[in-house]
């Protein structure tokens, strides 16, 4: 699935200079563990970069950013940045202008202030404030090449933003790109 991801995300990144992707996906399939790595590679190879990760509830908030921390953890001391801040909310290289953040979308203003070239969504059809998080968020991106924008979730119900955005996306009616990521390709979910 991660694979698959990867090169779906490279491809239109190659086509467009950019990555917009809003993915559907069965639950633990890696898609936030591939994308906390991805931002982590892009951060650590950047300048003025800002990552912001924006999830539903404050558990899942804790355990991306428990998966950046660890990537910083497990770089070797040679290669390992230093950081100017290193908190339970933000991991900013020192040296380099940074940064990743998270935060959990209770709020209906979190984000909308912001300047960000990676950002993640995760499980965006059980935000509180999508419709507000979601407009906010995208103008919160520049328009330019070396941005991404990704939006994912599992399903949870029809006509909310999330499965709107999915099905624009899925008729060539966004920029987005629909990835759809079915249970089955985990074997876990076989037994």
């Amino acid at each position: 699935a991660q694979l698959s991801l990867h090169h779906r995300l490279e491809k239109q990144r190659r086509e467009t200079g950019k990555v917009r992707a809003i993915i559907l996906k069965g639950r633990q399939m890696g898609a936030s563990t591939y994308i906390e790595g991805r931002f982590y590679w892009r951060l650590w190879g950047g300048k003025g970069l800002r990552a912001m990760i924006l999830t539903h509830e404050q558990a899942a908030t804790d355990n991306l950013f428990s998966m950046a921390k660890r990537y910083h953890d497990n770089v070797p001391d040679a290669l390992r940045h230093p950081t100017k801040a290193a908190n339970a909310k933000e991991l900013a290289f020192d040296g380099r202008d940074c940064s990743y953040s998270v935060a959990t979308a209770g709020t209906k203003e979190v984000g909308r202030s912001s300047t960000l070239q990676l950002f993640h969504g995760s499980e965006v059809a059980f935000w509180p404030n999508a419709e507000e998080h979601t407009a906010g968020l995208i103008q919160a991106i520049a328009d330019e090449p070396g941005t991404e924008r990704i939006f994912e979730s599992t399903a949870n119900g029809i006509g909310n933003v999330y499965q709107r955005r999915y099905m624009a996306a899925e008729r060539g009616a966004s920029e987005d790109l629909a990835v759809f990521m079915p249970w089955f390709w985990d074997d876990g979910y076989r037994i």
